[in-house]
C-alpha cells in the first residue's frame, strides 16, 4: 500500500459516487474513475468494490477480454 492508499470506507464511498455518476449518464465507467486521479491501487480497489455492488456496469477491459476468450 502507498501513503495515499485510501481506507475501506473511502473505497466504497468513492465507488458509490461513480456509480451514481454512471446512471447519471456522464459518460463510461473508465472515465468516471479517472476524473477522481486516484492512484492505480486504490482505481482497482474501486473498481473491485463496483463489480461487486452493481456487476451490471460494463468495464470495457471486461469486455474486451470475454471478446478474446471467446475467440479462442
Amino acid at each position: 500500500m502507498t501513503i495515499n492508499s485510501l481506507t475501506a470506507a473511502k473505497i466504497r464511498l468513492m465507488a458509490n459516487a461513480c456509480i451514481t455518476r454512471y446512471d447519471r449518464e456522464e459518460g463510461p465507467i473508465e472515465s468516471i474513475i479517472a476524473s477522481y486521479n486516484m492512484q492505480p491501487d486504490n482505481e482497482i480497489l474501486v473498481k473491485e468494490q463496483i463489480i461487486d455492488k452493481r456487476s451490471d456496469i460494463p468495464f470495457t477491459e471486461h469486455i474486451l477480454s470475454e471478446q478474446s476468450s471467446s475467440a479462442i
